[in-house]
């Protein structure tokens, strides 16, 4: 039928439809893609043949949810079009999953690996779910840590299918799931074995065949008696209750339109219930949060992890580490939690790592925990900082290393689940923007003329890769969408503030600025 989504019908009048999207590591959905699944929906209503369908990926996960391209080009479509275009736009994806869920003709999703954000809505949208046993998938709605939420009925089916505590805990988290709890809580029907998992899938399209959609019957919690009425104060306690910082709330707009949009559609019908949701989500894209954290977190994170990575040949057999002091108690908790090989040695010097690669090299590191620091105050060559570990992991900034030490960094970055940044600053630079101020709006404003400063003088070359690694490292916050991003956003207001040689280096920083964030 189409290139993304190959067909098979079988004499039991079962329709495989196997996403394969080629070109790409995992499934996504596109503007293609949703094409490809109304011409597919149509094929499925035209043929008397097809009287089910199982719908699987082709790849070794499932589908990893909406191309978030796609999405970015929403938030800035948002600063011009009206309130009904983007109803429109954003809506498709939602109402596609209304008409596949009602029709009389089952489909079961046998999902076959990940699934997140748009795949989890794609297989909660189906009449029944098996999920493959592997314990490396991940069940999730991820959409929260970027400033949106799942806006194709996942704040709906969600509460339905799980009841509202444990699917309120899910959506203001983004945590993922592995099979067995996804499972347990009520997600999918059961567990298969990767040899079994199409075939019991299609056993149970064959039973489902001739039986028309009935909800009471799809959802274990379709009555919704446990969703309080909605208002603001209820919006503000489920908050409360699911450990969200009134400050979070107030700074990340996600947090109260997941919540409201459960609330809100709470006890409708599908069809209105999914409306409801996408007028909460165009509420996050006309507001700058959502496509601050899409740059930044996602978009531009995917373009950091790539660029900062180490050789893939590039292996370490083991770490040699010296008495850790006070100074490196972040390095000594990211160390803990790594499975390389790790010697205790008392030859090396405290807050020293020596790593040992696959030729027998030894590279050795001074490490400290990244604290407020000096711009002036010079470190020893090399050291690699550490930050805590935040929601969107760590960051180590590795000072005064040669291109090969900064390349064994990247890679002990790849086992402590770090962003590794590489700076020639003899003190490096995250640093001297850190601060007692917290993400105080003035902090905010410090931070960014002090990034202003530094890309002035040549210390920061890539404003948005930096703004990744600002808030990566909890120095920016994420809604901010770093340093960078809040200075083109505020520079009518914060120019007047730059230093005299800031100023006189502007034109060729806006130039920049105005290509990565215009």
């Amino acid at each position: 039928m189409t290139q993304l989504i190959q067909t098979q019908l079988g004499a039991d009048g079962v329709l495989l439809a196997t996403i394969n999207m080629p070109g790409r590591a995992m499934n996504v959905f596109s503007l293609d893609l949703m094409n490809a699944l109304d011409a597919l929906m149509d094929e499925v209503d035209r043929n008397d043949a097809i009287r089910s369908v199982v719908l699987t990926s082709g790849k070794s996960t499932f589908l990893a949810g909406a191309d978030l391209i796609m999405v970015r080009g929403y938030t800035e479509r948002a600063s011009t079009a009206s309130a009904d275009d983007m109803f429109e736009l954003c809506g498709r994806l939602g109402r596609q999953f209304v008409r596949l869920e009602a029709s009389f003709k089952p489909w079961v999703a046998a999902v076959n690996g990940l699934a997140m954000g748009g795949g989890l809505e794609l297989a909660m949208a189906c009449r029944a779910r098996l999920v493959t046993d592997n314990p490396r998938t991940q069940i999730s709605l991820p959409e929260v840590r970027w400033g949106l939420l799942p806006g194709a009925g996942g704040t709906q089916r969600m509460p339905r299918l799980i009841g509202f505590g444990p699917a309120m805990a899910l959506l203001l988290s983004g945590r993922s799931l592995d099979p067995t709890e996804a499972t347990h809580l009520g997600l999918f029907k059961r567990m298969v074995g990767a040899a079994d998992l199409l075939d019991q899938a299609r056993s149970l399209a064959i039973k489902l065949q001739g039986q028309a959609y009935d909800p009471a019957v799809k959802f274990v919690h379709l009555a919704q008696t446990d969703v309080p009425a909605a208002s603001a104060q209820a919006t503000l306690e489920v908050a409360t209750l699911n450990g969200v910082a009134k400050s979070d709330f107030a700074l990340y707009p996600a947090y109260g339109a997941i919540i409201d949009s459960v609330l809100l559609g709470a006890r409708l019908p599908l069809a209105q219930a999914t409306a409801v949701e996408m007028r909460q989500f165009l509420r996050l894209m006309f507001n700058p949060v959502a496509g601050n954290m899409v740059r930044s977190l996602f978009l531009n994170r995917q373009r950091a992890d790539k660029e900062f990575a180490a050789p893939p040949e590039l292996k370490i057999e083991s770490i040699r580490i010296g008495l850790l002091s006070d100074a490196a108690k972040d390095w000594a908790a990211s160390l803990a939690a790594c499975k390389l090989p790790q010697i205790a040695d008392p030859q090396l010097p405290s807050d020293t790592l020596a790593i040992v690669d696959s030729s027998g090299q030894v590279t050795q590191l001074a490490v400290r925990d990244l604290a407020p620091r000096s711009l002036d105050s010079a470190l020893s060559s090399p050291t690699v900082l550490i930050s805590r570990k935040g929601p969107y992991g760590r960051v180590i900034e590795i000072i005064g290393a040669d291109a090969q030490t900064s390349e064994r960094c990247a890679k002990l970055a790849s086992h402590l689940g770090a962003l590794p940044y590489r700076t020639n600053a003899r003190s490096g630079v995250l640093a001297g923007l850190m601060g007692s101020d917290g993400d105080s709006p003035e902090a905010l404003d410090r931070k960014s003329l002090l990034a202003a400063k530094l890309a002035a003088e040549g210390q920061i070359a890539d404003v948005e890769l930096f703004d990744v690694v600002a808030c990566a490292a909890s120095i920016a916050p994420a809604c901010s969408g770093g340093p960078f991003t809040h200075l083109w956003q505020h520079r009518d207001r914060l120019c007047a503030q730059l230093d005299q040689a800031t100023r006189q280096k502007w034109p060729q920083l806006e130039s920049k600025l105005q290509k990565a964030y215009a």
